[in-house]
This record gives structure tokens, C-alpha cells and sequence, in this order.
């Protein structure tokens, strides 16, 4: 009798649980098609040329599985040891805050004293290591958003180290990868902030790469475009591309018509 009922409740809590894997799948997988259906209309009234478009496609989703990630919640920028660092410095960081606060609307991005979900490293020598036993990355500047995983693709934490020799661009730069953009894989013909250092310009940018190069603070236009069609209600954290993609294609023909 007792093996009868310990094979009856093993059933049962086989049979519950593969109800609830099947329930969270499903779940899973209803919630990723509301991320996928987009209104691709009211996307379009951010306005955008096809330049900055190619530049969306090419930036703003995360080479990884191909998805958006980006901010949910109201982004804190937090400055580690205030107390030793020179105001000009911590100045730098405001200035920057200053200029991409408009582009991340609805969003709010402001410093705080504490409690910060981006935490940023001035002056520093170099980087802690990804993983343990691995021995500390000297960079000019590099920044480190949280893992995605299977079902959650939103930037809730960030870290970004700046060094001490890099210029205000390199922090402008670190703050848009923060913000969920790649460097770009194809070549522009104008100077782009994320692809500096990273990948050879384009043969007629290289006028602009002299003349913006040591710019304060320097961002194209296009990048803030980019950045405004992110940070759009309309675009959520997991969109993939290939679907958005097919919607935005399926709403050309549908204005055509």
C-alpha cells in the first residue's frame, strides 16, 4: 500500500511539474510576442532619415542573439570615491548626463550620491576581469551592462571605467554602450562616437574624424537619432531584429497601398 502511494504521489509531482514547464513555456513564449508586436506607425513619428535607419539596424541590437537591450527603469549614474576625485572630473561625467538626458525619454538619467544601478570608475589604471583567475584588462575605457538571459533582455546594472588618459569622448562612448548600443559593423561616411577605435572609418569620414576627434563630448546627430528610436515606447527590450525588420517592411508596403 505505502509503494503504491509513493508511486501516486511521485506520478502526480511528475505530472505537475511538467504542467508548469509546459505553462511557463507557453508563458514564456506569449510574452516574447508581445515584445515582438510592435506599432511600427508610431515608431515612425520619432522621424528618421534611411541613414539613421541603417545606423538602428546596425547598432542598436546586441550581436549576441540579435535582440535590443536597453533600459526599463530610470537609469542612476553613481561615482565611485567623489571624495578623491577632482570636481572637473566629476564634472565630465554631468555633462555627459546632461546631453543624453533628452535623447532616453520617458526614461530619467541623473547622478546620485548612492545607490546607483551604473557605477563609474574614474582615473582608473585598468579593469577587473571578467573571470576569476584572469588577470585585469588595461583599457582606455570600457563599459559592462548586465548578462541577458533566456527571457530577460532589459540593462538593469552597468559598470563603466574610464581611464586617465582617455578624453571625454571615450566616456561619451562607454555611456552609449551603457545605454545598449554595439559598435557599428559597417563603414559610414561621416565620424560616429561608438565606432571610434573600433573599426576603421570610411575613407571619405576621414575629414571628420580629424575635425571631431578631439571634440568635447562629441556625438553625431545621427547617434542621438539612434539612440531617441531606442529609447522609443514603441521598442522593447528583446525585439529581435529579423521581426522588426519584417513589421517595418510590412508597414512600407501598407503605406504604399
Amino acid at each position: 500500500m505505502r509503494s503504491k502511494i509513493v508511486r501516486y504521489i511521485i506520478l502526480i509531482s511528475l505530472l505537475l511539474l511538467t504542467a508548469w514547464g509546459t505553462a511557463a513555456h507557453f508563458y514564456r513564449k506569449s510574452e516574447d510576442q508581445k515584445i515582438q508586436d510592435f506599432d511600427a506607425d508610431k515608431f515612425r513619428e520619432i522621424g528618421f532619415t534611411d541613414e539613421e535607419f541603417d545606423l538602428f539596424c546596425d547598432i542598436a541590437f546586441n550581436r549576441d542573439g540579435e535582440r535590443i537591450r536597453k533600459w526599463n527603469t530610470d537609469i542612476r549614474v553613481e561615482i565611485e570615491d567623489t571624495g578623491k576625485l577632482d570636481k572637473n572630473v566629476i564634472a565630465e561625467v554631468d555633462s555627459v548626463i546632461t546631453l543624453l538626458r533628452p535623447l532616453v525619454v520617458p526614461l530619467r538619467i541623473e547622478r546620485v550620491p548612492d545607490n546607483g544601478n551604473v557605477i563609474v570608475y574614474k582615473n582608473v589604471k585598468s579593469a577587473p576581469a571578467n573571470k576569476p583567475r584572469q588577470k585585469p584588462v588595461f583599457v582606455n575605457g570600457i563599459a559592462r551592462i548586465n548578462e541577458a538571459t533566456d527571457h530577460a533582455w532589459g540593462i538593469n546594472f552597468a559598470h563603466i571605467y574610464d581611464g586617465r588618459e582617455s578624453g571625454t569622448q571615450t566616456l561619451m562612448h562607454e555611456f552609449e554602450h551603457m545605454l545598449g548600443l554595439e559598435h557599428p559593423m559597417m563603414l559610414y561616411e561621416y565620424y560616429l562616437t561608438i565606432g571610434r577605435s573600433a573599426i576603421p572609418q570610411h575613407y571619405s569620414a576621414y575629414g571628420g574624424w580629424l575635425r571631431f576627434q578631439g571634440v568635447p563630448y562629441y556625438i553625431s546627430e545621427q547617434e542621438k537619432t539612434v539612440i531617441r528610436m531606442l529609447y522609443s515606447p514603441e521598442i522593447k527590450a528583446g525585439l529581435k531584429k529579423g521581426d522588426f525588420l519584417k513589421r517595418m517592411e510590412n508597414n512600407i508596403k501598407i503605406t504604399i497601398r
